[in-house]
C-alpha cells in the first residue's frame, strides 16, 4: 500500500478543506452556542458543496457519481469532521440502495444522485439495535402489498427526509433469516414521526416513529423476501468505515487545538508545553491518531479494490471511535475550564465521540464480532 493517498483524492480533499474554511468555520460560533444552525442552511451549504465536485464521491461515473471509492470516502469526511457540525457529502445513496429494481431506481436511487430525495435507514427499535434476530416491526403480505406495524427508535433525520429504508420480519420464526427490506415514503398513512428525542449530542436529534397498519405495495419490497439481513449486514459495514473516519477529522481538530493552547496558556512563569503531563497527553493522543488513521485507510483501500471489509470495519470503528474519546477528553483536560464551556469546539467533540461509540454497533458488539471471527466456532460454544 502507497502512504501518500491517490493525487484525485488528495485533490478533492484540498476541495474540501477550501469548502469546510470558507463555508463551515465561520458558523462555528454559532453552532456552539445554539447546539446546530437552521436547517434550511444545511441544504443550502449541500449545494454549494455540490458545486465544487463534492458529491457523490462513490457513486459510479455511470450513475451520475465521481466513481472515486470508499478511500475518497474516508478522506474527505476526515477533513469535513475537523467541524463539529458532522457534515456530509450528499448524493451517494445507501449501498442497499443498489438492489433496486429498474422500476425503484428511477423512484429511490436516482433522485438521491440528483439530490431531489434523501432517505433515512430504519433499523434500531425500542427492544433491539444489534440483536437483529429480535426486530418485532413485522409486515404481512396482504393481497398484492404489505401490512406493517411496529416501532423503530434512534432513526436520524427521519423528520426530514423523503423516503425510509426499512426493515421488518416478514417470518419471524426465522429470527435473522425473516428480515426484508422496504422502501417506505414519507407520509405514507400508517406512518407517523412521533418525536424527535432531545440528546447530549449537537446537530444530532434521532426520531421515534411508529407504524400502525401501514400499507406499502409489492413494488416497495426491496430485494427478495426475508433477505434483508444480508443488504443489513453490508449497509452497516459501509457506515462504519465513513464513521470510523469521522473520528479522524475530531481528533485531528482537538489535538491541534490543544497544541496551540499549550504553546500559549503559561502558569507559573511558563507554557504548559514545558510541563510533561501535557506533553505525554498530547503525544499519546498524536501516536493513536495516526495508528487509527492507517486503520481506516487501509480497510477503504481494501474495499476499493473488491475485498471483504466486514470484520476490517468492526476494527476500524472500534479503535477509532474509543481513540477519539481518549483523545477528546486529554485534550479537554489541556484546556481545563476554558475546554468544558460551551464555546470551545472540544467539548461538542467530546459529546459527538460518545455518540459513535454506540451508534452502528456498541463498541462491545465490535469486540464480540471480532473474537468469533478470531476463534471460530469456539467462541459460541455452548452460547444460550
Amino acid at each position: 500500500m502507497n502512504f501518500d493517498l491517490p493525487d484525485d483524492v488528495q485533490a478533492l480533499v484540498a476541495i474540501a478543506r477550501a469548502f469546510r474554511e470558507e463555508h463551515l468555520d465561520p458558523l462555528e460560533a454559532q453552532f456552539l452556542r445554539d447546539g446546530n444552525v437552521p436547517w434550511p442552511l444545511r441544504p443550502q451549504l449541500q449545494a454549494t458543496a455540490r458545486e465544487r465536485g463534492l458529491w457523490a464521491i462513490d457513486v459510479p461515473r455511470e450513475h451520475g457519481g465521481l466513481g472515486m471509492g470508499q478511500l475518497a470516502v474516508c478522506a474527505v469526511h476526515e477533513e469535513l469532521n475537523r467541524h463539529p457540525m458532522m457534515f456530509e457529502v450528499g448524493g451517494a445513496p445507501e449501498p442497499v440502495l443498489y438492489h433496486c429494481s429498474p422500476n425503484q431506481w428511477d423512484r429511490y436511487f436516482a433522485p438521491v444522485v440528483a439530490g431531489d430525495k434523501r432517505s433515512a435507514y430504519a433499523f434500531t427499535e425500542p427492544g433491539t439495535g444489534s440483536d437483529v434476530a429480535a426486530l418485532e416491526t413485522t409486515a404481512v403480505r396482504d393481497g398484492d402489498g404489505w401490512v406493517i406495524n411496529g416501532g423503530k427508535l434512534f432513526i436520524g433525520l427521519a423528520e426530514r427526509v423523503e423516503f425510509l429504508i426499512l426493515f421488518a420480519a416478514t417470518s419471524p420464526e426465522k429470527g435473522a433469516r425473516g428480515i426484508s427490506t422496504f422502501l417506505l415514503d414519507s407520509g405514507t398513512p400508517g406512518y407517523e414521526v412521533v418525536r424527535t428525542i432531545p440528546t447530549m449530542g449537537d446537530a444530532w436529534d434521532p426520531c421515534e416513529l411508529r407504524f400502525d397498519d401501514c400499507r406499502v405495495s409489492d413494488d416497495q419490497l426491496l430485494g427478495e423476501v426475508d433477505r434483508g439481513f444480508a443488504a443489513a449486514d453490508h449497509q452497516l459495514s459501509h457506515g462504519r468505515l465513513k464513521i470510523a473516519s469521522y473520528q479522524l477529522g475530531i481528533a485531528a481538530r482537538c489535538i491541534d487545538l490543544a497544541v496551540e493552547w499549550a504553546r500559549e496558556r503559561r502558569t507559573w512563569g511558563a507554557p504548559i508545553a514545558s510541563r510533561q503531563g501535557i506533553q505525554f497527553m498530547l503525544a499519546d493522543s498524536v501516536v493513536e491518531l495516526d495508528v487509527a488513521r492507517l486503520l481506516v485507510y487501509k480497510t477503504a483501500w481494501r474495499a476499493d479494490r473488491g475485498e471483504d471489509v466486514r470484520i476490517d470495519a468492526f476494527k476500524a470503528k472500534l479503535y477509532a471511535t474509543e481513540m477519539a474519546q481518549r483523545v477528546t477528553d486529554r485534550c479537554l483536560q489541556v484546556f481545563g475550564g476554558r475546554g468544558y464551556a460551551r464555546e470551545s469546539p472540544v467539548q461538542s467533540f467530546f459529546r459527538q465521540a460518545r455518540l459513535w461509540r454506540i451508534g452502528h454497533g456498541t463498541a462491545e458488539i465490535h469486540r464480540w464480532m471480532i473474537a468469533r471471527d478470531l476463534l471460530g466456532p469456539a467462541a459460541t460454544e455452548g452460547a444460550s
